[in-house]
């Protein structure tokens, strides 16, 4: 009678577990190539978005604004007017709403809320992060050009910088609750009608590396956008640029 032998021996459980070794030794780096790629490709194509909409932005005369969700990943690009202000500190910003909050109120008439006694017309404040007109900002519909893009999951932001904020915003820590009053965690970046960008740094890194990633960087006085594998000091490519004007004689 033939016994039938169950199982495995353990040369051969050996040799299986070689084997998957072998291949996930092989497969692992490929996975981190396929990653670097998939960030590289995001980064060039932000790149490109910003040299498209200066081009754009002066044959429409319009102003584009890039509106990043630093806690989704991913970012939307919208038109809008183009007497559009955007201001170049926080500073400046919290000056001009209170100072068009207080017009607002001077001219204030009871019984037409939200009307202005002066033109009878709305008047509106922007609460848009850097912004101090009421003009509206909607998605661009362009044939062909995708407006909204979404990041893999395997890549986020390690931050987004702009002069309207103080600091490099960065998306909201894990297992903290963001409050209803703040708002979505957005940053916005500008492209302006003559062509300008605003001076932005946006940092694209892997969500289980917060230190392999890209930097581009858009310069306002060049109008160059670069991108960079190393971490970029928010500011460095215009420390060139003079603190103060030269006084006229």
């Amino acid at each position: 009678m033939t016994r039938i032998r169950h199982g495995f021996t353990l040369l051969e459980m050996m040799v299986v577990i070689g084997v998957m070794a072998l291949v996930l030794a092989v497969a692992v780096p490929s996975l981190s190539s396929i990653w670097d790629l998939e960030q590289r490709g995001l980064a060039r194509e932000l790149a490109q978005t910003y040299r498209f909409l200066q081009s754009e932005a002066t044959l429409r005369n319009v102003c584009f604004r890039l509106k990043y969700d630093l806690d989704a990943g991913g970012y939307t690009i919208e038109v809008g007017d183009p007497g559009s202000l955007v201001f170049g500190s926080p500073e400046e910003r919290e000056e001009a709403m209170e100072a068009e909050q207080k017009a607002i109120r001077m001219f204030d008439t009871p019984g037409l809320s939200g009307m202005s006694a002066a033109s009878g017309s709305p008047t509106t404040v922007s609460q848009d992060p850097g912004t101090g007109s009421d003009k509206k900002f909607t998605g661009l519909d362009m044939s062909g050009f995708k407006s909204k893009i979404e990041f893999p999951v395997t890549t986020g932001y390690g931050f987004v910088y702009t002069p309207q904020y103080k600091e490099p915003q960065v998306p909201t820590p894990e297992g903290v609750e963001r409050k209803e009053e703040d708002g979505p965690n957005v940053v916005y970046s500008y492209v302006f009608p003559n062509g300008d960008i605003e001076y932005t740094v946006v940092r694209l890194v892997d969500i289980d590396d917060p230190e392999d990633g890209y930097t581009i960087e858009a310069e306002p006085s060049s109008g160059r956008v670069t991108i960079d594998p190393d971490l970029t000091e928010v500011g460095q490519s215009l420390a060139w640029l003079p603190s103060e004007a030269p006084e006229s004689r």
